[in-house]
């Protein structure tokens, strides 16, 4: 039996399902790229989330070399390292790019939140290209810093959130372009994720340092603290010190659909409710209120977001009772006054609802789908992180030959991490902020001002 073209089939079905790419773009089948012209990339933190940055770019990949890695920690690396015996392996990446810094072009950051900013400047002040995964940065000074650096550097620079170069994120740009949705004034984003709850009454005693890991390197430019087994190998996350929480880790997957399209950048208003105050670490349940000013629309839009068991997200009345809400790791609403779109996280598989709404849509829908780029087609597949890590890879990689733009660079992803950041900062004091969204300042409380910039530990100022 023929085999249907995937664009035609696509068309014919009634509803939307999209979650990431497949293939590679356009440009790289029409005969693939010379050996000499591939990109040397290294990588910087080769354990857990740097394995799917591995994924991406290892030799199946016509547009690079991996050339080197650094992790402080060689038990998590351990399986990269067996991977690649062949590829030279240190402990820190500066030494590495010491050694072998003319032979890199670019370096992949996949290292836990505070650390992405010092070794992101090292790195671009070396003149590589840097992809840093979400968040961008620790600290709003931070995000601001390298921001500033992308422009002056003209460096090709990324933030992880691969939903960013997906096709639901294309489609849902171009019915809001079309006016399919309407105003738009209320979003409701959430994750499925519960991060690792911590006492904050005091850190974790310390102990032994395992003989595989290099403490002082992991802590890096943060204030050096007792080693534990309860900050590693990803419970670092919900610490104040290390981390950002599941703000850092899932609002730049399900809140930056929204962020985009509707071209959002500082908040002026952030509302607070938690289940808990903690001054260590994060509350387990949160909702957060988010005011943005649109400049599309000269009104203002409210973002509310959901974590853990106490702030469920309200199902909408017109959902379908037989209907999910999002997907395995959250979603967003987009509500119209026209219409309203659920996504996944990732931007994924947007649909308008209730059915009613969608099937009465079907000639715009069907129209959006033709503009589609031949380089992100569409797909029935659920969200892979492999797959839509690799795209969002490769749009970094001709961005870093001078053959395309980061479809998440820094100019776009520091607004909406620094975004993110104002919102952690109420979170930590357990308060409500108003801001100058003009001036990005935070208005009436000193407290919370001086939390905008951050001090490395001495020895680690760049």
């Amino acid at each position: 039996m023929k085999k249907m073209n995937t664009r035609r089939y696509f068309l014919m079905k009634s509803t939307i399902a999209l979650a990431g790419m497949s293939v590679l773009p356009s440009c790289i089948k029409k005969g693939g790229v010379a050996a000499s012209d591939r990109l040397n990339v290294a990588v910087v933190g080769v354990g857990g989330r740097g394995a799917f940055g591995i994924g991406a770019l290892k030799d199946n990949n016509p547009l690079c070399n991996l050339v080197a890695f650094a992790d402080v920690d060689d038990k998590r690396a351990s399986e990269a390292y067996e991977e690649f015996p062949d590829i030279p392996r240190y402990l820190d990446f500066r030494t590495m790019l010491d050694e072998l810094g003319k032979q890199i072009d670019a370096v992949v950051i996949a290292t836990p939140d505070h650390t992405h900013h010092y070794i992101a400047k090292w790195c671009m002040n070396m003149g590589k290209h840097v992809y840093v995964e979400k968040p961008l940065a620790h600290s709003i000074s931070e995000v601001r810093d390298l921001m500033s650096l992308e422009k002056k550097t003209g460096l090709a620079c990324q933030m992880g959130n691969q939903g960013h170069s997906g096709a639901g994120m294309f489609l849902l740009n171009e019915w809001v372009k079309m006016g399919l949705l309407g105003d738009i004034e209320e979003v409701d984003t959430w994750t499925t994720h519960i991060g690792t709850s911590h006492p904050d009454t005091e850190y974790p005693k310390g102990e032994p340092v395992p003989d595989t890991l290099n403490w002082d390197l992991w802590v890096g430019p943060a204030k050096l603290r007792p080693y534990s087994s309860r900050y590693l190998p990803g419970a670092w996350r919900n610490w104040f010190d290390f981390g950002t929480g599941m703000l850092g880790d899932m609002v730049c997957h399900c809140l930056d659909s929204a962020y985009r399209v509707l071209d959002l950048d500082c908040p002026k208003k952030i509302e607070i409710e938690s289940s808990e105050t903690r001054i260590l670490s994060f509350p387990e349940s949160v909702k957060i209120t988010f005011t943005f000013p649109c400049k599309k629309t000269g009104k203002d839009v409210i973002a509310r977001w959901y974590h853990g068991p106490d702030y469920p997200v309200p199902r909408p009345k017109e959902l379908e009772i037989f209907r999910g809400m999002g997907g395995v790791h959250g979603g967003t609403i987009l509500y119209g006054s026209e219409n309203h779109v659920m996504l996944e996280s990732h931007a994924a598989k947007p649909y308008f609802f209730p059915i009613s709404a969608q099937r009465n849509l079907m000639p715009k829908i069907k129209e959006s789908l033709r503009k589609l780029p031949e380089s992100i087609p569409p797909t029935h597949r659920e969200i892979d992180h492999n797959i839509a890590t690799k795209y969002h890879y490769n749009n970094w990689l001709l961005a870093c030959k001078g053959e395309a733009t980061c479809n998440s660079n820094f100019a776009l992803s520091a607004r909406l991490t620094e975004a993110i950041l104002f919102a952690n900062i109420a979170l930590h004091l357990n308060c409500n902020l108003d801001i100058d969204p003009v001036n990005r300042t935070i208005l009436g409380n000193e407290t919370a001002s001086k939390m905008i910039n951050s001090t490395p530990r001495e020895g680690w100022e760049i």
